[in-house]
């Protein structure tokens, strides 16, 4: 996560996902902001990167993993890390869900369709 990611109106929509994420049936959430227990890194092949999902949480014996869009990230970094989240979201038999910020549906859309990214979109 980014410094210029971390703050009020973050952990807000942060806040916000994992109340709908509960609604939903969803336990055992994790997420990048206090008070709740970070979820686990995953870390690259060449050991250089590590991407850690903004929350994920356990359903029906599957895993989801869910991602706010934040326009403040490189649109390659953040196709990179949501590629890998999708495909460890089928791997694990559950979903992955990118939470889009009023004013970043565009650009989100942008990269998911030139990555070709099998993400559901949800508006906050």
């Amino acid at each position: 996560m980014t410094a210029e990611s971390k703050g009020s109106k973050y952990d807000e929509k942060i806040e916000e996902v994992i109340s709908k994420l509960l609604r939903r049936g969803y336990t055992d959430i994790k997420a990048t902001i206090e008070p709740y227990e970070a979820p686990a890194s995953i870390v690259g092949q060449n050991h250089e990167s590590e991407l850690i999902p903004d929350i994920t949480g356990e359903k029906w014996g599957g895993k989801g993993y869910f991602e706010i869009s934040k326009k403040d990230v490189d649109p390659g970094e953040l196709a990179s890390k949501w590629k890998v989240l999708e495909l460890l979201a089928k791997m694990k038999s559950g979903e992955f869900q990118i939470y889009v910020p009023h004013g970043s549906m565009q650009f989100t859309q942008r990269i998911i369709e030139k990555y070709n990214i099998q993400a559901e979109l949800v508006k906050i």
